[in-house]
């Protein structure tokens, strides 16, 4: 009742002031709906979408709707330009789709845990996805040596059937997270240690890489370091007693010597050090 008797320039000041807000609020919908997907992206979607066989678990990525509003994909809200692509666990037999490289505001990929087979593209990388800092590849059938051009700051390549050596590039570039376990990789890894390198978790167990531990140099900020199930030998580096390992494993390798005494190496029980050549000291027997 009292609406009714309010003057009528407050009515119409109401009006003008709640119309932009509803106005901003529509945008907002428009916007996370996927009106603003580009028109490009969507196109290398839909041709990534027929490469993988077209899955129902994707049926929603069709033309009709915004692709930002698809499972799986994000956007930059300003620009429309996709940066997260994910197709998880979907159980897709195919390689993996070359129209990934079209899309090159991508940010983060997720392929894991489906069948792709075949060998890891070269596009997979900063060097033609330039933004790309995430890539997981993990629990696929992917085959063949690992491509110079996969520089990618948070990499999971774990479960695949890779082989041969790392590639030298992997020297010069920087890692925070990498996990290259349960391969057929071969040769040095020690090109992935550093003191100045800012690699923080290294997986790199169940593979066949040899190299001398007790020549490598921690990198400062790593707090996980998986190694087991190598040739690795030499001795653990002694800097390793003081780190605050959140994970640490050596074992079934042919490393010798005292293990570092640490409060953080003690946190760990012998299976982390056992099925070495002559390791020796608290978790394990007394060295002699």
């Amino acid at each position: 009742m009292q609406l009714k008797n309010r003057p009528r320039h407050v009515l119409t000041t109401t009006t003008t002031t709640v119309l932009p807000a509803v106005i901003i609020v529509l945008a907002s919908v428009a916007r996370s709906d996927g009106a603003l997907c580009d028109k490009s992206d969507k196109a290398a979607l839909l041709a990534v979408k027929s490469a993988l066989g077209n899955p129902p678990a994707l049926s929603g990525w069709n033309s009709t709707v915004g692709c930002c509003s698809w499972d799986g994909i994000s956007c930059n809200a300003t620009t429309g330009r996709v940066t997260e692509l994910t197709v998880f666990a979907l159980n897709i037999s195919a390689p993996v789709p070359a129209a990934i490289a079209r899309l090159t505001a991508l940010q983060s990929i997720n392929l894991a845990y489906n069948r792709l087979h075949g060998g890891i593209p070269a596009f997979l990388g900063p060097h033609a996805l330039r933004d790309l800092t995430f890539l997981r590849l993990d629990g696929n059938r992917l085959s063949g040596p690992i491509p110079p051009t996969l520089t990618v700051l948070d990499l999971s390549l774990v479960g695949n059937r890779l082989s041969g050596p790392l590639p030298a590039s992997f020297r010069a570039d920087s890692f925070a997270d990498l996990d290259l376990s349960d391969n057929q990789l071969t040769g040095d890894a020690s090109l992935l240690f550093g003191a100045g390198k800012q690699l923080a978790a290294l997986h790199l167990s169940r593979n066949r890489f040899r190299f001398d531990l007790g020549r490598v140099e921690l990198p400062e900020a790593i707090d996980i370091l998986e190694v087991d199930g190598n040739l690795i030998y030499g001795s653990i580096p002694a800097a390793a007693a003081a780190r605050k390992w959140l994970a640490f494993n050596v074992s079934d390798n042919q490393l010798c010597g005292p293990i570092p005494q640490g409060r953080y190496t003690h946190r760990f029980g012998p299976s982390h050090f056992a099925g070495n050549k002559c390791l020796c000291g608290r978790p394990l027997p007394p060295c002699a």
